[in-house]
Formats: structure tokens, sequence, C-alpha cells
């Protein structure tokens, strides 16, 4: 088996992501693209899970003895990266807001993401209908632009993280 020093070249995880909700076991270990000294990202799933994820390719699998939870992803990339990950993977679909509409600042994406999510809660708690993960996700996104905002993109990929998170539930 692979240890994770040796995908890993020891670097230091930039980001701790959940992208599957499953409490099983991780029996695969699922290998990002390289990513300088070491892998991109690694990907920790179970038998249901293991081929199920498209939107994160895989240049190899190895063996996990379920060290993590499936679906628990240690990202190694730098913040930039992790944005536009959060972006592709998740953001612009649901708030339709494209980086490339920015040119890349990062500030100006998620103020624009965080108005249109929460003009769309807004319009929710009108109608009666409270969405706890929404509310949630609102409030992590405030933080992530607030972040941004101040050049602290690494704080505002973390926030997104929990943002991720609870976007599986809607």
């Amino acid at each position: 088996m692979t240890s994770l020093h040796q995908l890993t070249a020891n670097r230091p995880i930039t980001a701790l992501r959940t992208i599957v909700r499953c409490p099983a076991q991780a029996t695969a270990l699922r290998q990002g693209p390289e990513a300088g000294a070491g892998v991109a990202w690694l990907a920790f799933l179970c038998p249901a899970h293991t081929e199920a994820l498209p939107a994160w390719p895989t240049v190899a699998m190895h063996t996990d003895v379920g060290s993590m939870t499936c679906g628990t992803v240690l990202d190694y990339r730098p913040a930039e990266q992790l944005l536009q990950s959060h972006a592709d993977l998740w953001l612009t679909p649901l708030t339709g807001v494209d980086p490339q509409a920015f040119g890349g600042i990062w500030s100006d994406v998620l103020d624009q993401a965080d108005r249109v999510l929460s003009a769309s809660l807004d319009e929710r708690q009108t109608a009666d209908d409270v969405d706890g993960p929404l509310q949630g996700i609102v409030t992590m996104l405030d933080m992530a632009r607030r972040s941004a905002a101040e050049g602290d993109l690494t704080q505002a990929a973390t926030a997104l993280g929990y943002c991720e998170t609870m976007a599986l539930d809607l």
C-alpha cells in the first residue's frame, strides 16, 4: 500500500473537504493529478462512490483500510486553485456566477455569489420556506467574501469548504 507521505511528498494539507455524505469507511483512495512535488488531492471513498465522481478526475487508485470516512478529500492545492475548484464543482452551478466574468478577482466573484444567494434566501424567507442549508451557505459565503476582500484567499477557500459540505443538503 502506498503511504500518504509518498503520495503527498509530505506537503501540508491546504483544505479538508467533504464531497459525499456517506457514513461508510473508505476502502479506496482516489488520487488526483500531480501538482508540484505531490498529488493535488486525495479522495477517500467507499465501494459505492469509488467511480461515481466524474468531476474529480483520477490518475490512480489505491487501497485504503478505512482510514477516513467516505467522501473526505485532503486537498494540497494553493488557495486560488481551491477557489476555482469550488467554483467549478458547486458555486457556479448554484449561483450562475462565473469567475471568468470577473477576471479571476475572487473578492468580486464571491461578492456577486453572496448577492445571488442572499436574494434567494430573502425570497424563500418571505414565502415562509426557510432553507437551513441555504442560510448556512449564505453565512459562510459572507465570511469567504470578506476574507477575499481582505486578500486572505486561504481563509476564503476554507469558508467555501464549509459551504460545499452544506450544499450537499440542497
